[in-house]
């Protein structure tokens, strides 16, 4: 090439520039990854055809000149030819990708994108693009472009030695921050961390190389998947399990998804789950692939038939993409399945990190929740874990046969309500532990699934079978009285008509008293708290139920019976206090009540 040339953009619109701005890529630092997708075919393509090139010699380089203001990509691919550049880059309609594929097929070689439109994203940070090419083929002159973002471009001979692409980015004033060799760096990282071809800046390699999930799950040792995972996400721990998807019909899909340690009641951390398309970073998390309950997960996988600059809309109505959701979604419940069933133990272990995953799923995702409705365990009083099935199956025998529902009793951990929770395992009464905010909402589903039974918190009602039967049917007409005065001298002595009050005769006579809540209110109030943040109202309406045979119950009703009411109030008080902070964590004023009420009872212990 002896002379420069001039020429204008064979393009369908006056100036596509502002059209790449504004629509074509939704962020700015979306030029990275084009640019190192553009040097990666370029890579393949020279591996393919250059039987003299071996792939340790084939690498991308990317270099920061801050005086000049530029960012150069170099590659030591294919190369091009004036012509090449006329076809490939003057004239953007056409996709070197799309031809290469065409003309070397049978060659498998795996071309990212599209060249064209993927290059001028350049154009978007840029006042100034440059190339600077020498093509493979013998003989070849290298070529040098320039374009300053209008129709037009001239080209000239280049002074490129070596075979490959250097293109060079002259950036616009807004663009500077891309200067930061930080900056840079972070997103080479984010968009090409598994390129097949080392990526060098600063004379450190940037990128892993090579996504593990290319490799088949029989090539994988546990080792190199743990590695894998700590490299990635710069996480000390070793993820608890994993899913290796591998699939070629009918559709091609690889990834790994990683379940971490996730000890927190609800981690619904966004951006862990990443969506590839042949190694090249496309988005995170993208619902319309990924179900919303899969991002608490970490991983990626990579899709080869999705474009890179893939919109919502085109997921959203593309059918293949919703059975590689389907398919997702089967590949983990499966794999929940098969591991409860072979290893109980093992599910059992990793149970408190994979819960709340699961119960998010079964509630976001109906057909997950079908499929793993009998798989969801429960810690009951024993540190044992039971299905739902498995707890109706331990109750059968004292269920009473009239009940047309088998009652589900939960309580919310072992340190809560524990004096209850005593008097309950005395009586050997199977209890679950629900722990998680999400498990309200899980009963509820379960419920409608299955009329057949009913959750029923363990401070919901009183149990029949913690009910002293025989002093019941043999209370005579004082006893009876006496429950019936007593009623009414604690409801005036608490003076509060939110407070509903109960004489029971219970079998054990070391609990006073025990505050009882209607239970859809609890759960009205606990759905509404988990979504606003707010408190749970449902604590100022209840029942106080107090135990006929406990000495200070007794107590209480002989001072009021002497008239001693400042005496009986402070005990009630004390015992109505006590049971409500199981319940709850008391205010500052609540406290300081309470103390102060506190030192009464001593004072009227010691009188």
């Amino acid at each position: 090439m002896s002379e420069a040339k001039k020429g204008n953009l064979s393009i369908h619109t006056e100036n596509i520039f502002p059209i790449i701005k504004k629509w074509l890529y939704s962020e700015q630092d979306i030029f990275v990854r084009e640019l190192i997708s553009n040097a990666t075919d370029a890579s393949n393509k020279r591996k393919v055809l250059d039987t003299n090139i071996k792939d340790e010699d084939l690498e991308i380089e990317i270099k920061i000149d801050k005086n000049k203001k530029t960012i150069s990509i170099i590659d030591n691919g294919i190369g091009m030819t004036q012509e090449e550049i006329e076809k490939y880059i003057n004239q953007i309609a056409f996709s070197g990708a799309e031809d290469f594929i065409g003309k070397y097929k049978d060659k498998q070689a795996a071309i990212i994108g599209h060249f064209g439109l993927g290059f001028y994203s350049s154009f978007m940070v840029s006042d100034k693009v440059t190339i600077d090419s020498l093509s493979y083929t013998e003989g070849a002159e290298p070529t040098f472009w320039e374009c300053d973002g209008s129709v037009e471009y001239s080209t000239k001979k280049g002074k490129r030695k070596n075979v490959g692409t250097t293109v060079t980015l002259h950036l616009n004033t807004e663009s500077e921050s891309y200067l930061e060799s930080h900056k840079i760096k972070e997103l080479l990282e984010k968009y090409c961390s598994f390129m097949p071809f080392p990526i060098k800046f600063e004379k450190d390699l940037v990128n892993v190389k090579e996504a593990l999930w290319n490799k088949k799950p029989i090539d994988v040792t546990e080792d190199e998947y743990k590695e894998f995972y700590k490299k990635i996400f710069h996480d000390y721990q070793d993820p608890i399990f994993w899913i290796h998807l591998n699939t070629d019909y009918p559709f091609t899909l690889k990834g790994i998804l990683y379940f971490p340690k996730m000890r927190q009641d609800i981690e619904l951390l966004k951006g862990k789950v990443k969506l590839y398309c042949n190694n090249v970073f496309v988005a995170d998390n993208l619902k319309e692939f990924i179900p919303e309950f899969m991002t608490m997960l970490r991983g990626g996988i990579d899709v080869p038939d999705i474009p890179l600059n893939v919109s919502r809309s085109f997921l959203q109505n593309d059918k293949q993409v919703q059975q590689i959701r389907k398919h997702i979604v089967k590949k983990i419940s499966d794999q929940f399945i098969s591991t409860f069933k072979e290893d109980r133990k093992k599910y059992e272990t990793y149970w408190e990190d994979i819960k709340n995953v699961i119960k998010y799923g079964m509630l976001t995702e109906e057909e997950f929740g079908e499929t793993m409705r009998d798989f969801v365990i429960f810690k009951n009083t024993k540190g044992d874990f039971m299905t739902i099935t498995e707890y109706i199956e331990s109750v059968s025998e004292r269920q009473d046969k009239e009940d047309k529902k088998t009652k589900i009793y939960y309580g919310v951990s072992e340190n809560t309500q524990v004096s209850l929770l005593n008097l309950i395992k005395e009586q050997n009464i199977e209890v679950i532990f629900c722990e998680s905010p999400l498990d309200t909402h899980l009963m509820q589903s379960l419920e409608m699934k299955n009329p057949d039974i009913s959750f029923v918190r363990i401070d919901s009602e009183i149990n029949d079978l913690l009910i002293d039967n025989e002093k019941v049917e043999l209370l005579d007409q004082d006893n009876k009285t006496f429950n019936q005065n007593l009623e009414e001298k604690i409801q005036n002595l608490l003076n509060d008509d939110k407070i509903k009050i109960e004489i029971k005769s219970l079998k054990s006579n070391a609990l006073p008293g025990m505050v009882i809540f209607n239970e859809f209110m609890r759960r009205f109030s606990e759905m509404s708290a988990l979504q606003t943040g707010g408190t749970e109202s449902f604590l100022r309406d209840h029942t106080f139920v107090l135990n006929a045979e406990n000495p200070t119950v007794k107590k209480i009703y002989d001072l009021s019976l002497a008239g001693k009411t400042d005496e009986a109030k402070t005990l009630i008080t004390y015992i109505h206090d006590l049971a409500m902070l199981e319940q709850k964590r008391f205010t500052g004023e609540e406290l300081k009540s309470f103390v102060e009420n506190a030192n009464k009872v001593l004072k009227l212990v010691h009188g």
